[in-house]
């Protein structure tokens, strides 16, 4: 099982003062990839979707969004 950190933004902290989150990839399978899927099939065809793109995708692309980085700890 992999795990990622992000750093949860707060407007009302000072930047310096931000908390880290941890999440599961089984998290983000459970959150985040159900609307991930879903916008990728509204942009392009369902069966495009399911033949040229993965959960991996789908990571790599939350990864980003959230600027996270894989925790090792």
């Amino acid at each position: 099982m992999r795990y990622f950190s992000y750093v949860i933004r707060d407007p009302s902290r000072p930047a310096d003062n931000n908390c880290i989150d941890t999440v599961s990839e089984d998290d983000i399978r459970r959150t985040y990839w159900p609307d991930w899927y879903s916008n990728m099939c509204e942009k392009y065809e369902q069966s495009y979707v399911d033949e040229n793109y993965s959960f991996e995708d789908c990571l790599e692309d939350w990864i980003v969004v959230h600027q996270a980085w894989e925790s090792k700890d």
